[in-house]
């Protein structure tokens, strides 16, 4: 009897086994762009390259410190959205970008619009916990930053004035000033204070240049017969 549990048993793991995909791609929660593994318009944008891609990929998410760790630990195959700031290792990329994160400055109405990072300083200003800031804003000693753990906390603490400014990327930043509600929040909309490429990384690896380059096929297509752009842009926006 025991002989056919344990049997049982590693038939069982196996079967489990065989299942697992065999690439991983982390992300990180983003409102809006990454809600879980499955919901999201980066996840959106991601599942269908690998559709295209051919390739046995499975999706997680984690929260953004374990995700960039693994990537450098080599536990991941792949993360995304991927930027310059956050990775300290060689790697390999998608050629064409996912997108362009453009963060502003969303101050209360009637107050100076702020353009510039400069103009941060000096000021009480609002960053989101495990967000990908520029380092001019994070190591910039004449900036007060003070961080939240999420949109909604920060545009809230904005409305209230008990911080000067709040620094997010444009999309996640309207979401939140929706989400919370506030109605004497506003930002320069076409005047972001940075940009950032935003790509798909992967290990510098032979596997992991070969995924590079087959992801980049795909968002190529993808761009080009527009269905990325229609993933991108949500119904009703």
């Amino acid at each position: 009897m025991l002989k056919k549990t344990l049997l049982g048993l590693l038939i069982g793991g196996c079967a489990v086994a065989s299942f697992a995909a065999q690439y991983k791609m982390a992300g990180y929660p983003i409102p809006l762009m990454i809600v879980d593994k499955d919901n999201g318009l980066f996840v959106e944008a991601v599942k269908e390259m690998i559709a295209r891609s051919g390739v046995d990929m499975e999706i997680v998410v984690y929260p953004a410190p374990r995700t960039v760790e693994n990537f450098h630990k080599g536990e991941v195959d792949g993360f995304f959205p991927a930027l310059d700031v956050l990775i300290e290792k060689d790697k390999a990329a998608t050629e064409e970008v996912i997108y362009v994160k453009e963060d502003y400055a969303f101050t209360r109405k009637g107050e100076v619009e702020i353009k510039s990072i400069k103009e941060l300083e000096g000021k009480k200003v609002g960053v989101t916990a495990g967000y990908p800031y520029v380092n001019e804003i994070m190591k910039n000693p004449a900036i007060k930053l003070e961080v939240g753990p999420d949109d909604i906390s920060n545009m809230q603490k904005l409305s209230k004035g008990r911080i000067d400014i709040f620094v997010v990327e444009e999309k996640t930043g309207l979401k939140a000033l929706e989400q919370s509600a506030v109605d004497n929040v506003t930002y320069p909309a076409g005047s972001p204070l940075s940009q950032q490429k935003v790509y798909i990384a992967f290990q510098p690896t032979d596997s992991g240049k070969e995924l590079a380059a087959k992801f980049s096929a795909a968002l190529s297509e993808m761009k080009k017969d527009g269905s990325f752009g229609k993933i991108m842009t949500p119904a009703g926006k």
